[in-house]
């Protein structure tokens, strides 16, 4: 008896794409709950973030309808980066933030806390989930710094970096076409938006908050739940910092 462990993976976590176009420029996959993103650019594609591996099968189909010649790492927790090796051996670089360049296989290196009350179970747990899954190993082909906005224009993309410090202390957003690619600067991961259950430091992801407030981009397009327009997450976001300055 042949068993497709595919087919099982998709049952348990079904693909959503942007084949409906529901929002509008914006490609995206999206499977167990974790969502990557492509940006065309003139020579070539930019994928951000590459999932776990449950994702790889389908997310490796979907990226056919691309030329993906570059990865961009929002950054190093392995539900992020766990098939950046795969990418990186079919050819595309790797790009990661210098300061979660220790954080690749490590995830104690750069201990979270919870960011609200609520979340300090949920913060044990991932403790415990991000010592015992590590990504396969890679090493980024370019790693950057916070002086860099513009690398990725010099790549062919009409894009920039945005630092978005406070989850890891290298992560990082794109800002594109009036969309912010978030990584995990904020969630929508319960169908709704809310702010990111874990940073190594709430002071620093307090300060990106309020960076995406002052950039207020169309879009959020978060590394967990579907793309969101601002206007909904910025009553969140307000909230969180009254109630945290």
């Amino acid at each position: 008896m042949n068993i497709d462990i595919n087919l099982i993976v998709n049952k348990v976590f079904p693909p959503v794409t942007d084949r409906s176009r529901k929002y509008g420029h914006i490609c995206y996959y999206a499977q167990s709950d974790v969502t990557c993103y492509v940006i065309r650019g003139e020579h070539g594609d930019i994928l951000i973030d590459t999932g776990m591996p449950q994702v790889w099968h389908g997310l490796h189909e979907w990226l056919k309808e691309y030329d993906i010649r570059y990865v961009l790492l929002t950054h190093a927790h392995a539900d992020h980066d766990w098939n950046a090796a795969k990418l990186q051996q079919m050819g595309a670089k790797i790009l990661l933030d210098m300061r979660d360049r220790t954080l690749r296989q490590n995830y104690m290196s750069q201990r979270v806390k919870p960011t609200l009350p609520k979340y300090r179970f949920r913060n044990y747990t991932q403790w415990i989930n991000g010592s015992l899954f590590k990504s396969p190993r890679y090493n980024a082909d370019i790693y950057f710094d916070g002086k860099e906005r513009s690398l990725l224009r010099k790549l062919g993309f009409e894009a920039d970096i945005i630092q978005l410090p406070g989850h890891t202390y290298g992560s990082v957003g794109v800002y594109s076409k009036n969309v912010l690619y978030c990584g995990d600067a904020f969630t929508a991961l319960w169908k709704r938006p809310d702010i990111t259950p874990h940073a190594v430091s709430p002071r620093l992801m307090r300060k990106s908050l309020e960076r995406i407030v002052k950039l207020s981009p169309e879009w959020l397009a978060c590394g967990h739940g579907l793309p969101i327009r601002f206007e909904k997450a910025f009553p969140v976001i307000a909230e969180y910092l009254r109630n945290f300055d």
